[in-house]
């Protein structure tokens, strides 16, 4: 009995529960310190679509006409944006995988409500490249949104998303129509 409780207060001690060594390295102070806000829940903002060469953006949402059998080509930035924790300047960066649904018109800033009106690409084709990418405070990436329009119905209003997945959590997205 007596041995029992020496242990555990050796794996009490050692754990860090009473405060022995409970100091973060600073890698783990950083980690701490860059937490995005809303935690990927809200929309990062940093899709930009039909850039002029000098990156410009021409719009705030892209609509145009898809007619049947064409091929519609709009291009896009995916930058690194910057915000503050704690008067600490991080980035919402790193590995990203692009993907492609249809929604409704409505959009919005919040990932659960948006991600309940999204859907399967259906009657047209989206493909993105290139479909992963990687960005940093000082390295933007840009892509292509490519939309065949063979089986697209006439008169059918098709509002595109493309949607960045950032491998830390974060989110962004923009409408495309």
């Amino acid at each position: 009995m007596r041995l029992a409780a020496v242990v555990l207060i050796l794996i009490i001690l050692s754990s860090g529960c009473l405060g022995v060594n409970s100091t973060l390295s600073p890698s783990q102070e950083e980690e701490v310190s860059c937490i995005r806000p809303g935690y990927g829940e809200f929309n990062a903002g940093n899709i930009l679509f039909n850039l002029t060469d000098e990156h410009e953006r021409l719009e705030e949402n892209l609509a145009f006409l898809m007619p049947p059998n064409s091929t519609i080509e709009v291009k896009g930035l995916l930058f690194a944006k910057k915000y503050s924790v704690n008067q600490k300047e991080c980035y919402y960066e790193g590995k990203v995988k692009l993907s492609a649904f249809l929604g409704n018109s409505d959009t919005s800033n919040s990932w659960t409500h948006l991600q309940s009106r999204l859907k399967k690409v259906e009657n047209i084709s989206v493909e993105i490249v290139p479909k992963e990418t990687i960005i940093s405070e000082n390295k933007n990436a840009t892509f292509e949104v490519i939309i065949k329009t063979e089986n697209v119905r006439v008169g059918e209003t098709y509002y595109i998303y493309i949607v960045a997945f950032g491998e830390d959590g974060w989110k962004a997205w923009a409408r495309i129509g």
